[in-house]
């Protein structure tokens, strides 16, 4: 029978948008993560009581003045068993999975930070589209359901005098079937 559990699938998640070196004082994922490039700089399985500064900026190019992180959030879960023993009987797990995004930018304009939102939202979605496995932690689909993708854009708050603070939410199925 194959293994899995809600703390498997959330820290396979996080390891999939955040790359795989984990930073144990931090507890993240952070530094090698395939939207780096974009201003994803830390990626966490769970939420923290709190979120330096540092988090949105880490490993980001020296000037760029903006970056994100990412929480990874499960809140429903749904398993339909077949315990038929002629199949050796089988389970489907659907989880639904928001992952909340928080953008922060010292830019002279606002209207900079939402573009790069845009642009790393675009981005988020992509990166879900090209594995619908999320790296092997899902083993039937993720974000292929009758729900889709869905995605939620809060407007930017000017937090400091050049400071925006920005979210999004992007929001999907990820089902898991074991056998045995």
């Amino acid at each position: 029978m194959t293994q899995t559990s809600r703390q498997i699938v959330r820290t396979g998640i996080a390891k999939f948008f955040g790359g795989s070196t984990y930073d144990t004082e931090a507890r993240a994922y952070r530094g090698s993560g395939p939207l780096q490039q974009y201003g994803l700089s830390t990626v966490r399985a769970y939420q923290p009581k709190r979120m330096p500064d540092e988090d949105y900026v880490f490993g980001q190019n020296a000037g760029r003045g903006m970056g994100a992180v990412m929480v990874v959030e499960m809140p429903n879960e749904q398993e339909r068993r077949d315990a038929k023993p002629a199949y050796g009987g089988k389970k489907r797990i659907t989880y639904t999975v928001v992952l909340h995004v928080y953008h922060l930018a010292w830019q002279n304009h606002s209207e900079d930070a939402e573009q790069d939102v845009d642009l790393l939202l675009e981005q988020v979605k992509a990166l879900l589209r090209s594995d619908i496995t999320l790296g092997g932690v899902v083993n039937l689909q993720a974000g292929e359901s009758r729900m889709g993708i869905r995605t939620r854009v809060m407007p930017p708050i000017v937090v400091e005098k050049e400071k925006t603070a920005s979210a999004f939410d992007v929001t999907f199925e990820a089902e898991i079937e074991i056998v045995g």
